[in-house]
């Protein structure tokens, strides 16, 4: 597992230090997307994060960057088990959504891709700029892994959103699907 996330890694930071190549863009299963996060969180965090999934199992393949993908979710949900101190659960919910405007474009059907958790919630005075750079609710923390996340997100034509209160915090993503 460690060699495949170096790898992976390699790959990403290869394709974020070299602007002009494509993404590798083909089809993506995103439960596959999930349990990798999942599997790599669950070695981060062995003791205390509890994994609830909830699947849609009719959903379609999307296109997209796999390694993308990956990156994003990672960033989200490893996020949310720091903010948790790893102690709590992170529940992986992945939906149909019917009729969504994304960038300015209206979309048959999207994938809805929720990521909740039980944690004490993002402070009011940085929910409004938490995908800015440099903004990080965690000490020590470097603000620059939701707005990546937000970046790849956004290459796939897609939107993350966030609704949270002590207790209860939410990322919505949400990819058109073709």
């Amino acid at each position: 597992m460690i060699i495949k996330e170096a790898d992976r890694l390699q790959v990403l930071m290869d394709r974020l230090l070299t602007p002009h190549r494509r993404p590798q863009v083909g089809a993506v299963n995103i439960h596959e997307v999930c349990e990798r996060v999942r599997t790599l969180l669950l070695a981060e965090f062995p003791e205390g994060i509890q994994i609830v999934r909830d699947y849609d199992a009719s959903l379609p393949e999307l296109h997209g960057d796999r390694e993308q993908l990956i990156q994003a979710l990672l960033n989200v949900v490893r996020n949310a088990a720091q903010a948790m101190n790893g102690r709590g659960t992170i529940e992986l919910r992945t939906r149909i959504a019917r009729q969504v405007t994304l960038a300015k474009t209206r979309h048959k059907l999207a994938l809805e891709l929720q990521v909740v958790d039980n944690g004490p919630g993002i402070p009011a005075a940085i929910l409004d700029r938490i995908f800015y750079p440099l903004v990080s609710g965690r000490e020590g923390g470097s603000g620059l892994g939701l707005t990546l996340a937000q970046t790849f997100v956004q290459h796939h034509h897609g939107a993350i959103e966030v609704e949270s209160e002590p207790g209860r915090t939410c990322f919505h993503i949400l990819l058109p699907l073709q």
